[in-house]
This record gives C-alpha cells, structure tokens and sequence, in this order.
C-alpha cells in the first residue's frame, strides 16, 4: 500500500475527485434525484433556500473534502491491486461502493428509520460514485 500512495498521480485523484464531486451534483438535482430525495427526507424548498442562506458554500466545501479523501482511498486500492483497464476500475470501484459505504448507509439507515426510497438514492450514489471513479482510476494510471 505504501508504494501506491507514494506512487500516486495526485493530480488524476484531484480531477477523478471533481468528476465524482460532478456526479453527486447531478444525483441530487432536478435532473435526477432531488424531489424523492427532498420528500423522503421532508425538506421543503424553504428549508433548502434557508440552508442556501446559511452558507451553502461551507457544506460544498466539507462535501468537496470528503469525496477527495474517499477517492484517495479508492485510487490507493486501485493501485496496489494493479487494476489497469477501465471495465476493472468500474467493477472494483462498484464492490467498493456497495460494500463499502453502502451497506455502512444502510446500516445506519436500520437506526435511523429510512425509507427504502431514500436508501436507494443514497447507497445508489455511492455504488455509482465509486463506479464512476473506478473506471476513470482504472482507464488513467
């Protein structure tokens, strides 16, 4: 494993990182998941303009470090295990997601009483997320 972070192109982890930070934009839109989203988590559209005045800057900033630090981690395991084409990076990445951070959602999501709906966004980011990185990782070593 050490040989693989020092071997790191940190400049493809910073990109990888903006395209998955891209994907999550798109997942919780209009486009995609955002209405579900917003009613099974009971948010209304003054509840999301009340947060946009807080400072949404701050939560895209603290969002922005945690999907830099959780490509850092899929890029090291990419690397150490030689995943060099992107079908392998893709299904990897997708292991990773689902058994990873996934399942940690749902668990969580036992305690917290989520909805299925909501689970299935959430973790359904995450799988894809991953997924998406994997391959990028995987195509550009």
């Amino acid at each position: 494993m050490r040989d693989a972070i020092f071997h790191l192109n940190y400049i493809h982890v910073l990109v990888v990182t903006v395209a998955g930070f891209m994907l999550g934009w798109l997942w919780y839109s209009p486009v995609l998941f955002v209405k579900p989203w917003m009613a099974e988590m009971k948010y209304t559209e003054e509840h999301m303009k009340a947060s946009a005045k807080e400072g949404m800057a701050k939560y895209m900033l603290q969002a922005f470090i945690y999907t830099l630090l959780s490509t850092f981690g899929l890029a090291v395991l990419i690397a150490a295990h030689g995943v060099f084409n992107w079908k392998h990076g893709a299904a990897v990445g997708a292991f990773i997601g689902a058994f990873g951070p996934g399942t940690r959602l749902l668990s969580g999501g036992v305690w917290e009483k989520r909805s299925c709906k909501l689970l299935a966004i959430t973790v359904g980011h995450e799988v894809v997320l991953y997924a998406l990185q994997g391959a990028i990782l995987g195509f550009w070593h």
